[in-house]
């Protein structure tokens, strides 16, 4: 049983520039629910909700953080349907966060950078590494780029990406050498930006640039995993703690939220010690 007024719930989210990937966790959360709890929207209670979390958390051996991402999409729906009319209140909204053990986030210290950009075996894997650090963009959006996006001359970057939002992000010096040689080194006519190595020449897809990223970790020994989500967040960490302003970086990343990027903002234990020994005399 899946109630009509989803439907229009989802056509709505659609229209709002929500992200395909959004949509699908969305549409499988709430279709999940609907199939479990079986009433008509203006039935449902609370305790249907509390209900529903306990028996999938029991069931299927889910953790904390994912049972709260069901929570949240299951608030967003039920308040949307308030607000539109549909229901009276939003029954989701009395069911308080569950709590979940945040593991706090590790840059790359600059070690770790130094020797993730001496792995680079290639033009290709050079300027994936320098781009993806020095614009602090998402993979996704690494993956949309087109050449005609990038100004090597300013060294602006033009980025598409989540909640289809536009927004310019920069070169260094680096990557604007390692993305010229990697550019000179082509001779196909594809326009994207990052392409596969073979014919026929085409752009290289979000698993394909993981792909490398991966084995670039490997190979630089730095004993932990590198995904292209780690740069990113060792671009916000490095930019905050060499004086950036957090409103700055908030553009910079495309963060639709301060709080989002003030997750970065968390002084390290380092920069205790050093600013410790600099002031306390």
């Amino acid at each position: 049983y899946i109630p009509n007024v989803y439907k229009v719930y989802y056509v709505s989210k659609k229209i709002e520039g929500m992200s395909p990937k959004s949509l699908d966790l969305y549409d499988l959360y709430l279709k999940d629910f609907f199939f479990m709890v079986q009433k008509k929207i203006e039935e449902i209670t609370t305790n249907d909700i509390r209900l529903y979390l306990y028996t999938i958390q029991k069931q299927r051996n889910i953790g904390n953080r994912s049972l709260d991402s069901r929570r949240l999409i299951l608030n967003a729906f039920f308040q949307w349907c308030a607000d539109e009319g549909y229901i009276t209140k939003n029954v989701c909204k009395c069911i308080n966060p569950i709590k979940f053990e945040v593991k706090e986030r590790q840059p790359l210290n600059d070690i770790e950078l130094e020797l993730v950009r001496d792995a680079c075996d290639d033009t290709r894997s050079k300027a994936i590494i320098e781009v993806l650090y020095s614009t602090g963009c998402r993979v996704t959006e690494l993956e949309n780029l087109k050449i005609s996006d990038v100004n090597l001359t300013t060294r602006e970057v033009h980025l598409f990406g989540k909640g289809n939002k536009h927004r310019t992000s920069y070169l260094n010096a680096r990557s604007k050498v390692a993305l010229e040689k990697y550019l000179a080194s082509r001779s196909d006519d594809c326009e994207s930006l990052i392409v596969t190595k073979k014919k026929p020449y085409r752009v290289l897809k979000k698993n394909g640039i993981e792909n490398v990223v991966r084995n670039i970790g490997k190979r630089s020994g730095i004993d932990r995993p590198l995904y292209p989500h780690l740069l990113r967040h060792t671009t916000a960490t490095d930019a905050l703690d060499r004086g950036m302003n957090v409103a700055e970086v908030q553009k910079m990343l495309g963060h639709q939220k301060l709080d989002t990027t003030m997750i970065y903002a968390k002084a390290s234990q380092e920069n205790v010690k050093h600013n410790h020994k600099k002031y306390i005399v």
